[in-house]
């Protein structure tokens, strides 16, 4: 029994000249994978990218014309068209307040004035909707202008199909 508390001696191994053993697996992977990753990127994904660029050919095939009417060319120069007044009911007061509106559109497209005419029902429409539901609350803010504005601004844009606003100015937004 005294034989089994002692304690035993572990036996000492040498120890492998050199001591670098443990680096293997690092080098190998520092010098192989700029050679995995080319064959990968060569094989792999160039294949791929190469199958769905379209060809010069077909691409001129399936191009579209371009619809001149559709198209103006930008000069610099303003088209201006005047928007009819406007006085609508002021939301939430008991229709005893109204606003009034008068504001000017703005194009670089010489047609503005045309396209304004032709889709002026849809277009008068619109501006009383957006301004009938501004509060007495609402025209008290600071930008409410440039709110209504940008409003406008879409609503008009999407009516006149392609967009070509670029600008409204009110030269009238009173409260009465």
């Amino acid at each position: 029994m005294a034989e089994e508390n002692t304690p035993q001696e572990a036996e000492t191994q040498s120890a492998k000249s050199g001591g670098g053993g443990g680096m293997l697996p690092a080098l190998l992977v520092i010098l192989l994978m700029p050679v995995i990753s080319f064959a990968m990127f060569k094989f792999l994904f160039l294949p791929e990218i190469i199958k769905h660029v379209p060809d010069a050919d077909a691409a001129a095939e399936h191009q579209e014309e371009i619809d001149p009417s559709k198209v103006h060319v930008v000069s610099g120069e303003k088209h201006l068209k005047e928007f009819p007044d406007l006085i609508v009911n002021i939301s939430g007061v008991s229709m005893t307040r109204f606003l009034r509106v008068n504001f000017t559109i703005e194009s670089q497209n010489p047609e503005i004035s045309v396209k304004v005419e032709e889709n002026m029902p849809a277009m008068r429409d619109l501006a009383n909707t957006v301004l009938r539901h501004l509060t007495l609350a609402d025209l008290e803010r600071p930008n409410i202008m440039d709110t209504v504005r940008n409003q406008l601004k879409q609503g008009f844009d999407q009516i006149l199909q392609p967009p070509m606003i670029d600008e409204i100015y009110f030269t009238q937004f009173v409260v009465q």
